[in-house]
């Protein structure tokens, strides 16, 4: 029996009794119950690991040997495996994967949104299990001695480790990637240094990839912290010229501080602007700055769901709120309802009406806003379902407070995010309405993230 007085570096015989969405085994040790995370082992496993750092209410130990190993367990694809902070789930069989995903969405709804065991469906199988990522966004950093450093980040840090072939992005996006990072480094630019406001020839802080899955189109976007000179200018042309099937670059000024990607601003460098996805019988247009679903086969299956969820009992008004570039808003408009729908990203929300226009779909009413501040007013209508898909962070008090007002006969929610899905969901619930049910989809396979779909249903009025 260990004691939570144990100290760093002591060495542990441990069996790993459950897993976190990050892909580490847990396990609670000692009568305390303190609760350890262990990178690379998997629930039943017996290890001998040693204890890496010790915190208040947790701490890490590394694996030094495994006992005995778990039948869930196989070979991870990708070398970097452990080392990239990507693909925390590759050792896992895919199926162990999308039980775990469905376990801990039913954890989330049971452990935050207060639903005595709540009834949550398989989770949907993603088409491809590799190869489906249709968009890599790599952060750059100058270091000592390497002017321009690009790949994705070691766990838990921000220390960049250099990525080749990245295995869940689709075919022709690695080759981008590799021969843009070339052709950038062969034309003199500098990566900007963390936590430092670029200057000099410090520049760029991310790049950004995206590619039809279903189409042709390549889009890249170079994100600096700076304004670019004209020579600059000419140096991206001339870099993004060399890349082979490359649709066209964006320069995106981000001189903000913080993880978060994209500024406000973008300057056209070279091809176009614009590219083009296929869902099912629909085409989209975006951005390289706009949402849009990075596994576009799944989104598919996504979209049908929610839209059949939504549509059921013939509604005549829909009310969506992140709607991002209309893609899931076409899907609902399909059964003939008028959809008013809300993004507040101007780089995404702008090619709603565009979208709804070129799929034949009239009856869109868009809003550029953000839906917290715009759906109070919003409340005054009569709408027989609501549709949101917010963010990570989940809904705003004020929108789940105008949903409330408004008062629909069901709520869907689409969520990337089981924990503020739960949270939210349970504020709906002690609003009147109950989970009618749940269903995830593996949106984003290898790794522990989870889409889900809610329905919920109004009880009282």
């Amino acid at each position: 029996m260990y004691s939570i007085a144990m100290i760093q570096g002591e060495k542990l015989e441990l069996t790993i009794t459950d897993m976190n969405n990050e892909g580490e085994g847990v396990v609670r040790v000692g009568e305390e119950r303190f609760v350890l995370f262990v990178p690379d082992a998997l629930p039943g496993e017996k290890i001998e690991a040693r204890v890496v750092e010790k915190k208040k209410n947790y701490g890490t130990a590394k694996p030094l040997r495994r006992i005995s190993e778990s039948p869930l367990r196989r070979q991870p694809r990708c070398e970097l495996f452990g080392r990239c902070g990507g693909c925390q789930l590759q050792h896992i069989s895919y199926a162990a994967q999308l039980e775990m995903k469905r376990k801990s969405v039913a954890d989330a709804l049971e452990r935050i949104g207060g639903v005595t065991s709540p009834t949550v469906a398989e989770c949907v199988p993603s088409p491809r299990q590799w190869e489906y990522r249709n968009k890599a966004s790599m952060p750059v950093q100058s270091l000592r001695g390497e002017a321009l450093r690009a790949g994705f980040y070691r766990p838990r840090s921000h220390q960049i480790i250099p990525c080749s072939h990245c295995h869940v992005l689709l075919p022709g996006i690695n080759d981008i990637l590799r021969e843009l990072v070339a052709a950038l480094r062969a034309e003199g630019f500098h990566g900007a240094r963390y936590g430092k406001k670029a200057g000099g020839n410090e520049l760029i802080r991310h790049i950004v990839a995206r590619r039809a899955q279903f189409g042709e189109d390549a889009l890249c976007a170079v994100i600096g912290g700076r304004a670019i000179t004209k020579n600059e200018r000419k140096r991206l042309e001339a870099a993004a010229g060399s890349v082979k099937g490359l649709s066209g670059m964006v320069y995106n000024l981000n001189d903000s501080p913080g993880n978060f990607i994209w500024g406000s601003r973008s300057t056209p460098i070279y091809g176009a602007e614009m590219m083009t996805e296929r869902l099912g019988k629909y085409k989209f247009t975006f951005e390289a700055s706009s949402f849009f679903q990075v596994n576009s086969a799944q989104a598919l299956s996504l979209y049908e769901e929610a839209a059949k969820l939504a549509l059921a009992g013939a509604p005549g008004k829909i009310l969506e709120l992140y709607s991002g570039v209309g893609s899931l808003t076409a899907f609902l408009a399909s059964g003939g309802a008028e959809v008013t729908a809300v993004e507040s990203w101007l780089p995404a929300a702008k090619y709603i009406a565009a979208n709804a226009e070129q799929n034949g779909i009239k009856k869109i009413i868009p809003h550029t806003a953000q839906a917290e501040n715009i759906a109070e007013s919003l409340s005054a209508g009569r709408y027989d379902v609501a549709v949101v898909d917010p963010p990570r962070t989940g809904c705003d008090e004020k929108v789940l407070a105008a949903l409330l007002k408004i008062s629909p006969e069901k709520i869907v929610y689409v969520s990337c995010n089981p924990a503020t899905m739960a949270r939210d969901t349970k504020r709906l619930t002690a609003g009147g309405y109950t989970l009618t049910s749940a269903r995830p989809f593996d949106m984003f396979p290898q790794t522990g993230h989870v889409e889900t779909v809610v329905i919920m249903s109004r009880t009282e009025k």
